[in-house]
């Protein structure tokens, strides 16, 4: 097809993981300066412009997965508006996932494929590890769902989203405040579950980084015949 090669489509095909990754850190941190009663629609509209930048930027490889997401997505935010916010918003966080599985296979190619420490490839670590925060998000938004309260001070309704957002993330990160705690017996093991995860994440991702780089310097110092 002729518009596949299009020079933006190339263009974004070359950054594509820089693209991705801005879009990522604008859907964790994008709404965090609006009023909390403009949270949740602010929130869906985030997911939905990162999951459509996952689809442009792999728009030469015939992305059907991460298209049929979206719209299972978009599908879904406007049905909320009828069948009630909560329900659907595990639905949502469902096909969600689904996204960010498509991607994060494309990312351990990237990662794994024999070749130099670039900035794209930073940028592809990094999107793994965000992908990774926002999907044990809609797991404990999940568990919320099914137990409600199974975790302390995240509140009731379309607002828990963030809170379990920012819990999910400060469980990968292992800083652990305090001020959100799993209750029941899934929720906690859902969060060691995220928490080792996390862990082989950083410890797989920064060897093989490192052996690139490394890799790459001798490469670099190694005597021309």
């Amino acid at each position: 097809m002729s518009y596949l090669r299009h020079p933006y489509v190339t263009q974004m095909a070359r950054n594509r993981y820089k693209l991705l990754v801005g879009s990522l850190l604008f859907l964790v941190l994008g709404s965090g300066f609006v009023p909390a009663s403009a949270d949740p629609r602010l929130f869906a509209a985030l997911l939905l412009q990162n999951m459509l930048v996952g689809v442009l930027v792999f728009w030469e490889e015939r992305p059907w997965v991460l298209l049929g997401s979206l719209l299972l997505v978009l599908g879904l935010e406007i049905a909320g508006q009828v069948w009630g916010w909560s329900t659907v918003r595990a639905y949502t966080g469902g096909a969600y996932s689904i996204f960010c599985f498509s991607i994060t296979l494309r990312i351990f190619r990237k990662v794994l494929a024999p070749s130099r420490v670039t900035t794209e490839l930073l940028a592809a670590t990094m999107c793994g590890f965000v992908l990774l925060g926002m999907v044990g998000t809609f797991l404990f938004v999940i568990i919320d769902v099914v137990q409600p309260g199974a975790f302390t001070d995240v509140g009731q309704g379309p607002g828990n989203v963030q809170s379990l957002n920012y819990f999910s993330f400060i469980t990968l990160l292992t800083v652990g405040y305090g001020d959100i705690v799993p209750l029941s017996n899934v929720a906690r093991k859902a969060t060691i579950l995220l928490g080792l995860l996390g862990h082989f994440y950083d410890v797989f991702v920064i060897s093989v980084i490192v052996g690139k780089y490394l890799g790459g310097v001798g490469a670099d110092e190694a005597p021309r015949p």
